[in-house]
């Protein structure tokens, strides 16, 4: 039977920020151009080149010295590509620096203050899948 990997098993991390997380997603697309030609009887497409954006999200945590939480605008300057790791179960994970290119916050009476991170990552990232049981 089939090892089945389900959401629990699953984790992340994005290196500068104190946050939580307790969801991420990645997705791979790519742009498809279109190479008909005059003489052609039927459209032709080519696939370009993938992108790999993905985000994550969870709640805020402060500092190891509880002064502060780790998210300040200095965090989003052009030279700061943080290292993520996107794990979907034990030795199965993606990883690689990324752009961030938008945060998002959020908070209610109700709950913990919420954050998500959208980001593109620089080249393609590493995938490892260890399948020993």
């Amino acid at each position: 039977m089939a090892k089945r990997i389900i959401g629990n098993e699953g984790a992340a991390t994005i290196a500068t920020h104190n946050i939580v997380i307790n969801a991420w997603t990645m997705n791979i697309s790519r742009v498809v151009n279109d190479v008909t030609a005059f003489t052609d009887t039927a459209s032709t497409f080519r696939g370009g080149i993938p992108t790999y954006t993905g985000s994550v999200a969870g709640y805020l945590q402060y500092d190891a010295a509880d002064t502060s939480p780790k998210l300040a605008a200095t965090d989003f300057a052009s030279s700061v590509e943080p290292a993520v790791v996107l794990t979907a179960a034990t030795g199965c994970t993606y990883t690689g620096d990324v752009a961030v290119s938008g945060v998002s916050l959020g908070t209610s009476k109700t709950g913990d203050t919420t954050v998500s991170f959208d980001f593109s990552f620089i080249g393609a990232p590493t995938e490892a899948w260890d399948v020993t049981p």
